[in-house]
């Protein structure tokens, strides 16, 4: 009997989503539940599963199109010209996020097997592992797959890059230079590399990603009045802080980073003046002040910026947030970070201090009505409590407000509170 799988509906109320890839080609036998495409969803990879059990007999759109909610995926158990009538529309299967299955920690009992070639001519990977591929000069047909269905995952390609290199010698000659193996990402609290850019011409489409991520901000910047406020705060007591208590915290697993202190500064801050907190309906012109302070962290990965969230953030601690924080942006990396990690924040905040950069003007997230861009720690000239001429470690400082509730008076009454928190820990705990 010929199915017809259509296009669900795997977020709240989406219209269309990409199809960034095929798990299968045609001729391929699937049973139900097996995840049969990837889709690009609200700045989501996630995967789709198959409501059919059968043998694919077509598909009816290439890779990298995008499909609205309804429309013909695969033909399954057909005769290949997608003719039919279609069956009536299966419930939707639950969608899995994805992007990367890690590898087993025990050695399987059979070898990885070769990595797929989709129907498109391209080797099963998901955009983020073949854009770290091609960063690293990897060719993805050597590296052995351990993800379904043959797809290569990033931990395939992070251990091929970690192996040893094999070298073809010829007999009776020595090997007298190697190949370095391709080191894996740099931590999140390193500086960031420098990367050339790609050098391309002409037009290129953008990617899902980039797209949901320029509707999102063309929106915000057209509808929202902004104004930022710039400041810097002398922090050397907070240097010190974290410097006494950051192999201790290490030694549980946590990398202590200025970001978590800054995210309980900030959590602090917006319960003590919670139109920070809050959010806009000018639909019944009403003001939301939300209970929780739910914290966004803005990520950088290669697709693009996302924004996990660290819930209730001022009830928990510097050493559970900064483990948290560790914790998305490694799923975000990965491409594991699931929808509802994604979901309710308050506030935000945009590090750039890791980049070495100093002020920018963050735009707001979501409904937010606030977001912090925080910059480095830099050693400058200052004057100290003596009046004397001293060389201060200053953090610069980006407050972006929604003008609509915020006014410029409470913004940098506002961001004094939060500077008095961050140059003093002793202070901050007493508040918090």
């Amino acid at each position: 009997m010929t199915e017809i799988f259509k296009m669900p509906d795997i977020g709240e109320g989406m219209a269309e989503g990409d199809i960034t890839d095929w798990l299968v080609k045609v001729g391929d036998v699937v049973k139900m539940d097996d995840p049969v495409a990837e889709v690009q969803n609200d700045k989501l990879m996630q995967e789709i599963l198959s409501p059919y059990a059968g043998t694919v007999t077509k598909l009816f759109v290439d890779p990298n199109t995008t499909v609205s909610v309804g429309d013909p995926l695969i033909e399954f158990d057909g005769d290949g010209q997608g003719t039919a009538a279609a069956a009536p529309d299966a419930p939707a299967s639950e969608p899995v996020t994805t992007a990367v299955t890690p590898a087993p920690v025990t050695e399987p009992a059979t070898a990885p097997e070769r990595p797929v070639v989709a129907s498109n001519g391209q080797i099963l990977a998901m955009p983020s592992v073949r854009h770290y591929a091609a960063e690293h000069h990897i060719d993805l047909s050597q590296v052995p797959a351990t993800g379904r269905h043959g797809h290569i995952t990033l931990n395939d390609v992070t251990n091929f890059a970690g192996s040893a290199p094999v070298v073809a010698a010829t007999p009776g000659v020595p090997v007298t230079e190697v190949a370095q193996p391709v080191q894996p990402p740099v931590p999140e609290a390193a500086p960031a590399p420098v990367v050339a850019p790609t050098v391309t011409e002409g037009r290129q489409p953008m990617t899902p990603t980039r797209r949901a991520i320029a509707n999102a901000m063309s929106a915000q910047n057209a509808a929202i009045p902004m104004v930022t406020n710039f400041d810097s705060v002398e922090v050397s007591k907070l240097v010190a802080h974290r410097q006494q208590f950051k192999q201790r915290v290490a030694d549980e697993g946590i990398h202590l980073t200025y970001l978590a202190y800054t995210v309980k500064a900030l959590a602090a801050t917006a319960k003590k003046f919670p139109e920070l907190n809050a959010s806009v309906d000018m639909a019944t012109h009403e003001i939301i002040y939300h209970e929780e302070v739910n914290m966004g962290i803005a990520v950088n990965a290669p697709a693009g910026l996302y924004v996990p969230v660290v819930a209730n953030a001022d009830a928990k601690s510097i050493t559970v947030i900064a483990k948290e924080i560790a914790e998305l942006a490694d799923a975000v990396r990965h491409g594991t970070i699931k929808p509802a990690q994604m979901k309710g924040s308050t506030i935000t905040i945009s590090n750039l201090g890791s980049a070495r950069g100093t002020w920018f003007t963050p735009i707001i997230n979501g409904s937010d009505v606030a977001i912090l861009g925080l910059g480095s720690i830099l050693k400058e000239p200052i004057v100290n409590e003596n009046g004397e001429l001293a060389v201060g470690q200053n953090m610069k400082l980006s407050l972006t407000y929604d003008h609509r509730l915020i006014d410029g008076m409470l913004g940098q009454t506002a961001m004094n509170y939060l500077k008095q928190l961050l140059a003093d820990p002793a202070y901050m705990l007493m508040e918090v």
